[in-house]
């Protein structure tokens, strides 16, 4: 697997999080100043879901401090935006090829805690994996989705722009192709 790629491992339900890669969001090409919050993600594939794990390493997040996850079919156009926010909102959308959004249910928990890394918040979500397959496509071994990991803040006291793999932030092209790399299903 290389740098620019990365895998959805098939679960057993409920998944074992322990036994899955963890990615790790570092690349913060517009901070001009120290604040590069360390963030983690984690997705899997269950029998009846697609489980996302999204969380940020801040002591005293803003509000509107937010970790995202986009999921992308390779082929065609729309996507998958799951958004929680350390308010407690969140967002799950399908943005349908047109660009118009519809909601996507979600079952979701926040996580907060604090480890050797110091403390964090966070959310696990688990979304309805026909609804997700519809936006997507088939997800089985092999299947290839696109997708990127995002933390980000708008605070105009800590703004920040950050992802697992380079974004093209500056370009407002975050979401789109170019800022996305290959998510390949596999059993795992």
């Amino acid at each position: 697997m290389s740098p620019l790629e990365a895998i959805i491992c098939i679960q057993p339900d409920p998944p074992r999080f322990d036994a899955i890669p963890t990615y790790k969001i570092t690349c913060y090409p517009l901070e001009k100043r120290d604040y590069k919050p360390f963030a983690q993600a984690q997705v899997c594939l269950a029998p009846g879901e697609l489980w996302l794990r999204l969380w940020a390493f801040e002591a005293r997040p803003r509000p509107g401090s937010q970790v995202e996850a986009v999921l992308a079919p390779r082929e065609g156009a729309g996507l998958v935006r799951l958004s929680a926010r350390a308010d407690g909102s969140w967002r799950c959308v399908w943005r349908r090829p047109g660009g118009e959004e519809e909601p996507l249910e979600a079952a979701l928990r926040p996580m907060a805690g604090d480890d050797f890394q110091g403390e964090y918040w966070g959310v696990s979500a688990a979304l309805p994996r026909p609804r997700v397959e519809q936006a997507l496509g088939p997800l089985e071994a092999g299947s290839v989705v696109l997708g990127n990991f995002y933390k980000r803040s708008r605070d105009p006291d800590k703004p920040h722009h950050g992802s697992c793999w380079p974004a093209d932030f500056a370009g407002g092209r975050e979401y789109e192709a170019v800022s996305l790399v290959p998510f390949t299903v596999v059993r795992y």
